[in-house]
């Protein structure tokens, strides 16, 4: 069976490749994970460790998102592309006809609970608890291991524009995954139980990659949301094993007396970002920006590392304790 996606000359100027996971994708695909129990030499010491750290909050997404099936597409909005905040904010405006729709067809496949019925009938108090344990989630079990996840992604990401640049989108499917291959002008995707047509018709296509994929890629339901298509990386299990150590907080938290310091990381833990990006979301000046990440760095709390002409700045486990508990 497969996935069809019609494209049209328009589309192809359009397609874009997204330098780095989406937040909102990476929680929906670690919520998977953890639901299930294979490729455990990449994912099994996180799985342990998160299901036995899961919060209420967090417990509650799990209903909503069976690790085989459908999940609903308000979970992961094209807003998050532009950071974890700025998609959290789209979960949050998520139209009521789109969560009524979207509840209505996940409860043919899963048993909901009673509160999602008071979800899709537009009680604010249910949406507002939905989005705190995505943020957890993110901040918990999905920031910690961004060093990790950049590692096995920028490289990936870096030879996919290379691919295009020099040889064109058509050279580019086979490196994204086996599943998918081209006969102009349909981008064939070849999927389990899916048998779909998509028609892009100018709109282009997002390719998005991501760590906690797993096995095939992944495309919204609804045809009238933005086009994405979210591809695994591959995984290096020798050196991407998910792994969570314990954190060393002695010395770290002085340096984040201060709340700019402590904006700073809680901009940076939303997603690896440049020191330019990171003055823009945090409202400071590109000088300001490169002295608080290079102390964040110096005390263990940020991964500071040069890609091309920039640096990119990355959480990792140290920085997600010590941020958690400022929260």
């Amino acid at each position: 069976m497969v996935f069809r996606v019609h494209f049209e000359c328009a589309d192809l100027a359009r397609t874009t490749i997204a330098q780095q996971p989406d937040p909102l994708w990476e929680v929906l695909l670690g919520l998977h994970v953890l639901q299930l129990d294979d490729e455990p030499e990449t994912f099994g010491p996180w799985r342990e460790r998160a299901r036995a750290r899961l919060s209420a909050l967090e417990q509650e997404l799990l209903a909503l998102t069976p690790p085989v099936g459908y999940s609903p597409d308000f979970l992961t909005p094209r807003a998050g592309g532009d950071g974890l905040e700025a998609g959290l904010a789209a979960v949050a405006a998520t139209p009521p006809a789109q969560l009524t729709a979207e509840l209505r067809r996940l409860s043919d496949g899963v048993r909901l609970p009673g509160w999602t019925r008071r979800l899709a009938a537009g009680d604010t108090n249910v949406m507002t608890r939905i989005v705190h344990g995505l943020r957890a989630f993110h901040r918990t079990k999905i920031a910690p291991q961004m060093p990790m996840i950049t590692t096995a992604i920028e490289p990936a990401v870096a030879k996919h524009n290379d691919t295009v640049a020099h040889a064109g989108f058509e050279s580019l499917l086979p490196q994204l995954h086996p599943s998918l291959s081209w006969s102009a002008p349909v981008l064939t995707v070849a999927l389990p139980h899916v048998d779909r047509e998509l028609r892009l018709h100018g709109r282009g296509l997002r390719l998005v990659p991501s760590f906690f994929c797993r096995k095939y890629p992944m495309m919204l339901l609804d045809p009238a949301l933005p086009p994405v298509l979210v591809y695994p990386v591959r995984h290096d299990p020798a050196r991407s094993q998910v792994v969570v150590r314990r954190p060393n907080r002695e010395g770290a938290v002085a340096d984040l007396i201060g709340k700019t310091r402590a904006k700073v990381l809680t901009v940076i833990s939303a997603g690896a970002c440049s020191t330019s990006e990171l003055a823009a979301r945090a409202g400071i000046s590109p000088a300001s920006a490169s002295e608080h990440a290079r102390v964040l760095h110096d005390t263990g709390l940020v991964t500071t590392h040069r890609v091309g002409s920039s640096v990119r700045h990355t959480l990792n486990p140290v920085g997600a304790n010590v941020l958690s508990g400022t929260r």
